[in-house]
């Protein structure tokens, strides 16, 4: 359940910054034509000038506050990896975390554990037992 959580959060997250970078890379809205002449400027600078303040529509603040979200979405992701990975019982999850090894094994850590299970391996045979 916790898995299609994480994969619908990085889904949402995906989509966001896609739409943030369609945002950025949409082309500029054009005028519409009209039937008296306009009148051309022909100074090279003003229309430097003039493209580089129509490059976004973004404003300064847009972009810190997606920059605040993209953060606050990473480390919410970072978050729940971690807590995805304590949920398992596997090596990896035991092998990350002692207090986790303590409190279900009652073994100081991983290492204990590991040795525990080497010492027993030999002893220790496979049975398959039917779920009813």
């Amino acid at each position: 359940m916790e898995l299609k959580e994480d994969q619908q959060r990085q889904s949402e997250c995906a989509e966001a910054l896609l739409d943030l970078l369609q945002t950025t890379e949409s082309p500029e809205p054009t005028q519409p034509q009209s039937d008296s002449p306009q009148p051309e400027d022909t100074s090279g600078i003003l229309n430097d000038q003039q493209d580089a303040g129509y490059q976004t529509d973004l404003t300064m603040e847009d972009i810190e506050r997606m920059e605040d979200v993209l953060r606050q979405n990473t480390t919410e992701l970072g978050d729940l990896r971690t807590k995805a990975l304590d949920t398992k019982f596997n090596q990896e999850s035991f092998e990350n975390n002692e207090e986790k090894t303590k409190f279900y094994t009652g073994l100081p850590n991983f290492l204990v554990l590991l040795q525990v299970f080497q010492l027993c391996e030999p002893y220790i045979t496979l049975s398959v037992v039917p779920l009813e």
